[in-house]
This record gives structure tokens, sequence and C-alpha cells, in this order.
């Protein structure tokens, strides 16, 4: 699976098809959080956070900790 593909689809599309292809939670973050401001980040955060089981603050953590 290409990160374009994660990037664009449903948000449980993405966690599912991600997850089937061994995806950590930090890449998934990565991938859908990437080249955002902060302000579009954290819309995104509202729709995966709960998908990937974490909170929206953990999510905001792991799109910027290397």
């Amino acid at each position: 699976m290409e990160d374009s593909q994660l990037r664009w689809a449903p948000p449980d599309e993405v966690v599912r098809l991600a997850r089937e292809s061994g995806f950590t939670t930090v890449r998934i973050v990565r991938i859908v959080s990437g080249g955002l401001s902060y302000q579009e980040a954290l819309k995104v955060a509202h729709d995966f956070a709960p998908l990937l089981g974490i909170t929206i603050k953990e999510f905001m953590d792991l799109r910027r900790n290397e």
C-alpha cells in the first residue's frame, strides 16, 4: 500500500488498510497529517484518533515527535 492511498481514503478504511499492511500508529499519524498546518492536523486528529485508539493530544504529539 502506498502512503498516498492512505492519505485520501475514508478514515476507517485508512486505518484498516494500514493495520493490515503492518503500519504502526506513528506511521499512520505522520502519513495522514504530514504537510498539514496545525489547525488542519487537529481536524484530522478528531477523525483518526478514536480509530487508532489514542487521544487527540496523543495524535498531535505523535505527529511532531521524532
